[in-house]
Parts: structure tokens; sequence; C-alpha cells
């Protein structure tokens, strides 16, 4: 690691960084900085209520216990603070971007992801990541003169994780029709780097699913001593030893009580030390406008020690979570479901239309037929998993639904 020293100037945010697409004028008595009224407008909406149904590693009906979508954006939101607060970024900007960095992902997780996107293949494809960007900016909605919640040029670029243009061999993209919004977030920066706010973001989050998700496995059982020594063919046999270590605290103690205790300290201990590997490195000989905020004079550092443990921490869950046939059945499920979904509502003939609700009705009559297959992908990614289920179940089976259920 760099030797960089730890009384770190606070980076300076410009107005070119809270400038907005449209003008608006808030309440004279308004105290709130223009990053504090991200934060609130993305709390205040309907794509963030919704992220309490729906999956994040453990489907609907799994237990009280495991994260959601919604916890994993808190907790990876206290996490960003941490990291702004220790590097010198606006800490608000970081609750904001972390809160919206998942806004877009549809229902079931990754497995929804995955079907939405082969749904849309040669049709402009879908990434939860690009879901994001069209939510803030077009689908949301804040007010009569605009779409979208409007939200600074700091937020969305701090959101954009991935600045490609889609392309059916891409796995990570942003959608074609948002090219001139990503050049404007990015306007003074880069179009092909991160910002330094979206590399804290990111790093926030690889934390939470590293750390929470693996204390969700923990508590179901499917992360064990046992099922761990068998791991020796994925992962480092260092880090394997590491992680055993780990387990053998929490399942050493002598109760129920001290080994949910031992959990969080656990955690809580691997956090800070995420956290605090953590250093600011400013780019030397950047060619940067004279106009540009500090949005890329910097970037992250992350010691090479904890970043492998973190990505043990996933590959972990991966092999021993995500491919356990429990859950493994559950997103072949979920992708039937979304794929039955999908055939129902981008069928392009008007009796199509009355399955919608109004407002998406209104969207989808106004498309071409290329417009209604991405109005079908934005209804049903928005849908919580219990939501989807039930139009499923609707549409789908015999006996199940009455005008009263909808």
């Amino acid at each position: 690691m760099p030797n960089i020293s730890r009384n770190l100037p606070q980076i300076e945010y410009s107005p070119h960084d809270w400038e907005r697409i449209y003008l608006e004028s808030h309440p004279s008595d308004e105290e709130r900085g223009e990053f504090e009224v991200d934060r609130s407008r993305v709390i205040h909406s309907s794509a963030f209520r919704r992220l309490q149904g729906k999956t994040q590693v453990f489907m609907r009906g799994s237990g009280d216990f495991y994260r959601t979508r919604l916890t994993h954006s808190l907790e990876a939101a206290q996490i960003a603070k941490g990291l702004a607060l220790r590097l010198g970024a606006n800490p608000d900007l970081l609750e904001g971007v972390s809160l919206t960095h998942d806004l877009g992902h549809p229902p079931f997780g990754h497995a929804g992801e995955a079907a939405l996107n082969r749904c849309m293949q040669g049709h402009g494809g879908f990434e939860g990541n690009a879901q994001n960007l069209r939510l803030v900016s077009r689908l949301s909605i804040k007010a009569l003169n605009y779409d979208g919640l409007n939200l600074t040029r700091a937020t969305l670029d701090g959101v954009l994780k991935y600045k490609y243009p889609y392309s059916p061999d891409r796995h990570k993209f942003y959608y074609t029709e948002d090219q001139p919004l990503v050049e404007w977030a990015c306007l003074g920066g880069s179009l092909t780097e991160r910002s330094f706010d979206c590399q804290l973001m990111d790093w926030a989050d690889e934390i939470a699913y590293s750390v929470h998700d693996f204390e969700d496995g923990i508590k179901s059982g499917m992360i064990t001593s046992a099922r761990l020594k068998a791991a020796t063919a994925f992962i480092d046999d260092n880090l394997l030893k590491w992680a055993l270590e780990q387990m053998h605290f929490i399942e050493n103690q002598p109760s129920e009580r001290s080994r949910k205790a031992a959990r969080k300290q656990h955690t809580s201990r691997l956090i800070h030390e995420f956290i605090t590997s953590s250093e600011r490195l400013e780019v030397s000989g950047a060619d940067l406008p004279a106009e540009i905020s500090n949005r890329y004079r910097y970037k992250l550092m992350i010691d090479p020690i904890q970043k492998a443990r973190s990505k043990a921490l996933m590959e972990v869950m991966l092999h021993l979570m995500v491919q356990d046939e429990r859950i493994a059945t559950l997103e072949n499920k979920a992708a039937r479901i979304i794929e039955g979904l999908f055939s129902i509502f981008s069928n392009p003939e008007e009796r199509t239309a009355y399955l919608f609700p109004n407002d998406f009705r209104d969207l989808w009559r106004e498309a071409d037929n290329e417009g209604k297959l991405r109005i079908a992908c934005d209804y049903i990614a928005g849908m919580t998993d219990e939501y989807a289920e039930k139009v499923y179940a609707r549409l789908f089976l015999p006996n199940t639904g009455s005008i009263y259920n909808i």
C-alpha cells in the first residue's frame, strides 16, 4: 500500500457537481444541501420502498432474519458513509448514491436479472445498473414538469458503475438511449473511468454483500466449518484457513445467544477492517479540464490482503449458497415466472394494454412495438417478488384470482 497521510483534506464539490438537468427553485427556508435533497428523493421514491419485497439472496418466505434488497441498501449506505468520513468524501452524497445503487434490480435477485436480460436480447438488453439510471431519470415521478427524480450530476455519476453502452456480448452496460444522459453526468469527467464516489459506493456494496450475506449464510446453516473444509477447489489455502478461523470463533460458542453475539462481533470487526484498509490516492498527471470537480482527482486504494478476503467470502457464498440446491431450485422457479410474465406483457396486441395498471397502460399505448417491449420490461422489473408471483398465478394458474384480487 502507498504511504498516504491520514490528515486528508475534505474533497471540495462545486456547483458543477450539484447541477440538475431541470432547473428548480428550492423554498427560501430550505436548509438541506443539494446532496441531502437527492438522498431524500431516493428514500421517498416508490422504487426504494419496493426494495423491501425484493430478494437479496434468500427469497420471500425464507424467514424474517435474512436481508432483502432494502436492508442491503441501508447497510451499504451506512458503510459508504464510514468510507466517506475516513477518506474526505461527502457523506450525504455517498449515502444517496448507495441508497440508489440497487433501485433497478428486478424481483428474484440475480436470477430475475438474468431472465429479463434473456427476454430483452436483441432489444437493448436488461441490466440492473442500467435500470437504476432509467428509474431515476425517466420512470420515477417527482414533479409535474419533468420525468424522474432530477438528481444532481454527482449523484448520477456516482451510480454509473459501468460506462459502456449496450452490446449483446456485454454483461454490464447502460441502455443505448441513455447515452446523452451519461455524457451529461460525466461532463468534465470520464466516459470510461468511475468517479471517486462511485468507487467508494462499489466497495461499500462489496463489503455489505461479502460480510452481511455471509452472516445470513451462517444463520441458514449453508455455511459451516464442515462445508468450508470441502471448499479447497475454489478458495486459496491461506484464505480458507482464515475463513475457518472465523467460523470456529462462532461455532465454538457455548449457546445460541453467544453464537449470535459472536456473529455480530465478527461482522463488525470485518467491516471495520475493510473500511480501514481503504486509502485515497491522488491521480498524478491526470489531464483534467479546468472546470472539473474533484470527483476524478482521486483513486480508491484497498489493501490487497483485505480485498482478497472480501473476494474469498463472495466465492464461498457463490458455491455454498447461490449454487446450493435449495437456492438454485427457487432461482429456476423465479426465471420461469419472469419469462412467463414477459411472454404476456410483451404481446403488442391492444388487449395487452388492459393487463397493465393505468400509468403503464398510457406509456404502452404511446410506444411503438419495440418500445412496448421496454415498457413490459420496466413493469416486470419494478415488481416485488410477491407481486410477481401473484400476477403470474392470476395469468397462468386456473382458479386463481378474481376481480377483487389485483
